[in-house]
């Protein structure tokens, strides 16, 4: 027998053995594919089971769900009150409803051991009237002196925004609650104290906060008056959602050269000037919240923002966006990242606004021959 032949001979037995261990693989393969495949059905099912099965009912618990939450913040605001065991259960609630009914806010008494699909039906029917016998609706971006005002008796929710105890409980060190105050609309079974408004609003914000935190894990390791102070700039300066983040950077983006702000928002609430148009001379004004002669942030929030502005503050635009001037709609704004590119859009801003003045006076003439 030659060498050779003897080499293919040996050879054989090996590629029969790395054969039988290939099939052997692939059989193991296939049987973990499987054993995956029902137990991803199995889990599919018992989420489907736990989310549509009707429940037993049991006593009720009162819960608020706020204007304007999503599906994924009233998810965990019924887990947090004990109703889910989390949140993704609600959502796919939601994927699963035919109708796409969309949920109401309001004050609600809801039964304990619903299913998340019966929970879901009771909210898009909504809130029992009985139990929101009064609503107070707080637009975002007020002060609290503008809030006060809402009241008969502002004083009393001034005094309550400015308690130590109320104030403490967030761990900051500030004169009053401006900034910590959650925009929203409240219910409450009757006409309730300045006391029990600011501390619904207090603890609206607290919810938010942490629901944020979650959101944006990154959020946990800022300052809260920063926090909250950027987001009031954010609620002040910017009119239209997707323009949030953007203004969010360029504050960000000045901070870090050291560029003072100019924000004219800052000179209203330092000069409480608001509605009135500001003049050169403002600029001038001596007070820490002016941001044409301070570089940095004012010493704490301007008005009380919403949750849109808070996530923005928290999770600004990847951009270099430095400056943004209004354009003539009064609601949007041209962003820029160089000093020539923003003299440009001041200039198109004054000569847009100039034709339409212009066209205003002739319209007033006209209707007045």
């Amino acid at each position: 027998m030659s060498e050779s032949t003897a080499e293919r001979e040996a050879q054989q037995p090996r590629k029969r053995s790395c054969l039988r261990r290939i099939a052997w693989l692939f059989l193991y393969a296939m049987v973990l594919l499987v054993l995956l495949v029902v137990a991803a059905g199995f889990a599919a099912y018992m989420a489907y089971d736990y989310v549509t099965r009707p429940g037993v009912a049991g006593p009720p618990v009162r819960v608020e769900i706020p204007e304007g939450a999503t599906g994924q913040r009233v998810g965990e605001i019924l887990t947090e009150r004990g109703f889910l065991d989390h949140p993704a259960f609600f959502r796919l609630a939601m994927r699963l409803d035919p109708t796409k009914a969309p949920i109401k806010h309001g004050l609600y008494e809801l039964p304990t051991g619903l299913s998340p699909t019966e929970l879901l039906h009771h909210l898009q029917e909504g809130p029992d009237i009985a139990v929101s016998a009064y609503k107070i609706t707080i637009p975002e971006g007020l002060t609290l002196r503008q809030t006060a005002e809402l009241f008969p008796d502002p004083a009393a929710f001034l005094e309550a925004a400015r308690d130590p105890s109320l104030i403490a409980s967030l761990s900051i060190s500030a004169e009053s609650l401006e900034g910590f105050l959650m925009p929203n609309t409240y219910f409450f079974d009757a006409e309730p104290t300045a006391r029990q408004l600011v501390e619904r609003m207090l603890e609206h914000f607290t919810r938010e906060r942490d629901a944020l935190v979650r959101e944006t894990p990154e959020a946990a390791t800022l300052d809260l008056v920063e926090w909250v102070t950027i987001a009031s700039l954010v609620e002040e300066e910017s009119r239209v959602e997707p323009e949030r983040a953007l203004v969010a950077a360029v504050i960000h983006n000045r901070m870090k050269r050291g560029m003072p702000l100019d924000l004219d928002s800052t000179l209203q609430y330092a000069l409480n000037k608001y509605g009135q148009r500001l003049l050169d001379s403002d600029k001038e004004v001596d007070s820490p919240y002016n941001t044409y002669r301070n570089a940095g942030l004012p010493p704490g929030p301007i008005s009380n923002p919403g949750v849109a502005s808070l996530r923005a503050a928290a999770r600004p635009a990847e951009v270099d966006y430095l400056y943004f001037v209004s354009n003539a709609d009064g609601e949007t704004h041209t962003f820029s990242s160089t000093l020539a590119e923003h003299n440009d859009a001041v200039a198109r801003y004054r000569r847009e606004i100039a034709i339409q003045r212009r066209t205003e006076r002739a319209r007033e003439e006209n209707a007045q021959e």
